[in-house]
């Protein structure tokens, strides 16, 4: 809703949403044709058609990883009912819903940006855009008005909610921090009037958040399941890392009051707890002690799963910018630290590792390094930080 676009996969071509047919957000030209696409048995690569979207999952895939398409596929509940009449329809209901309400946030993390993050904006705002070498302005870091339509957007959303929630299986609510987002109390209310017992609602957030208003919020939702209007709750806690190295990371985060929140959502049982991160190569050597974190509150809840991405956007950011020498040591302490305790921690040791195998430059890509290095010194400029104390490593 912040910039009034949809897209089928966060690394998909994000269309723009036209109000007046805001119920085909799901099919739109372009999605149609991708999916078509696929069905002929291609990627919707440029060279075949498509936007260029899905490339990053192809080259996971092509080194035998397990891509984020793959894991999707895992995922139960999620078969359009279309499918079961003609398995090759393109025009189908969408099964799983996920909403990014609005920007406003009270982190600024050094992967995010002005569409996610108000907290960027404020600063893009105050300072001008991000640089490039060449000083001009870095697509996509420049201080972003509010979208026009984003309330008629919200208004149009509530209304398919009511209308079509009962043949939803997830429903994921994002930002921005969605605690902290007047959007989330409007939609609750919504559910508050509907009924799907099968529904999965998801909240991720990053945990920053005052401890009445989070327990506030769990327990309404607590409400939905003991009224049957939902049937399970899920809590995915965004983190990449553990210690100053995370902290620099996701400026804003403070490890300790995390753990506060995170532990008590431990205790919470009757909801689902998942761990999500996004590989940068600022994270990459403070894995392990996230991993030890979560094995640890796994003694005392078994269904805390963890779930890891790697960042696309900047791609300076990605550990390939250093090369695959670089982090051989570090891959090999992060996979003797994972956990291994079902089939999910076992799939997801194998992305992981799928993360370091699809690099393909040996030694660092010194174009790109120079590029880190610009983009880190700004920030830091702004924000008082020092990126080469607190990551003396990738000063290279």
């Amino acid at each position: 809703l912040t910039d009034g676009t949809t897209n089928s996969c966060h690394r998909c071509l994000k269309i723009p949403i036209d109000p007046d047919n805001f119920d085909e957000f799901h099919n739109l030209p372009q999605k149609v044709k991708e999916r078509e696409i696929m069905l002929s048995g291609k990627w919707p690569t440029v060279e075949n058609g498509g936007s260029g979207h899905c490339n990053h999952c192809k080259k996971v895939e092509d080194m035998n990883g397990i891509s984020d398409r793959i894991n999707m596929l895992k995922m139960p509940n999620q078969t359009p009912p279309e499918l079961y009449d003609n398995p090759r329809a393109t025009s189908v209901t969408p099964k799983i819903l996920e909403i990014f309400m609005n920007n406003t946030c009270n982190m600024k993390c050094v992967y995010c940006g002005p569409k996610d993050s108000s907290q960027w904006n404020s600063e893009l705002k105050k300072y001008g855009p991000i640089t490039e070498l060449n000083g001009q302005p870095m697509q996509g870091y420049k201080f972003k008005p509010v979208n026009k339509n984003q309330r008629l957007l919200l208004d149009k959303t509530l209304e398919w909610l009511k209308r079509n929630v009962h043949t939803l299986s997830r429903l994921h609510l994002l930002g921005g921090e969605t605690f902290y987002q007047s959007e989330l109390d409007e939609i609750l209310a919504t559910l508050e009037t509907t009924h799907n017992k099968h529904l999965e609602l998801n909240i991720v957030s990053n945990l920053m958040v005052k401890e009445e208003r989070f327990k506030s919020v769990i327990g309404r939702i607590r409400k939905l399941i003991v009224d049957r209007r939902i049937g399970r709750f899920d809590l995915t806690a965004s983190i990449d890392g553990w210690g100053p190295e995370a902290e620099y990371a996701r400026t804003g985060l403070k490890c300790e009051q995390f753990e506060r929140l995170f532990s008590y959502a431990v205790d919470q049982q009757w909801m689902r707890l998942h761990v999500n991160q996004t590989m940068t190569a600022m994270t990459v050597r403070s894995l392990p002690g996230l991993l030890n974190k979560v094995k640890e509150y796994r003694k005392k809840n078994k269904k805390i799963s963890m779930r890891a991405g790697c960042v696309t956007n900047p791609l300076f950011l990605h550990p390939s910018v250093f090369g695959e020498k670089f982090w051989q040591e570090d891959l090999k302490n992060i996979m003797s630290q994972w956990p291994q305790d079902d089939e999910q921690d076992r799939s997801q040791m194998i992305e992981m590792k799928g993360i370091f195998d699809s690099i393909d430059n040996t030694d660092p890509d010194q174009p790109l390094l120079k590029r880190f290095k610009h983009y880190l010194d700004q920030l830091d400029q702004r924000r008082k930080t020092n990126w080469r104390e607190v990551l003396p490593h990738l000063d290279i």
